[in-house]
């Protein structure tokens, strides 16, 4: 039985000055095993929560998200869409 490879971990902070730096523009934030995981992100992304990771995308609204199906998982898009 093969081992699934390893994933890069998501660099939140990078990724969060990324998409504050081209408004409008989607950019992907990551590639997860499971549709569970990146719906999570995917609502972190938008609703910026109090832990280590969603206050990157603080405030609560200035970012979209949603997800996608890839042939190995799936992968969660984001833009920045300004401060509310």
């Amino acid at each position: 039985m093969s081992r699934l490879a390893r994933r890069t971990r998501t660099n939140h902070a990078q990724t969060a000055a990324q998409l504050r730096a081209t408004p409008g523009v989607w950019l992907p934030v990551g590639e997860y095993r499971s549709t569970t995981s990146a719906d999570g992100i995917a609502w972190m992304v938008r609703a910026a929560p109090g832990n280590e990771s969603g206050v990157r995308y603080a405030p609560a609204g200035s970012f979209e998200a949603y997800t996608e199906l890839t042939d190995t998982g799936t992968r969660v898009m984001a833009r920045y869409v300004g401060a509310v």
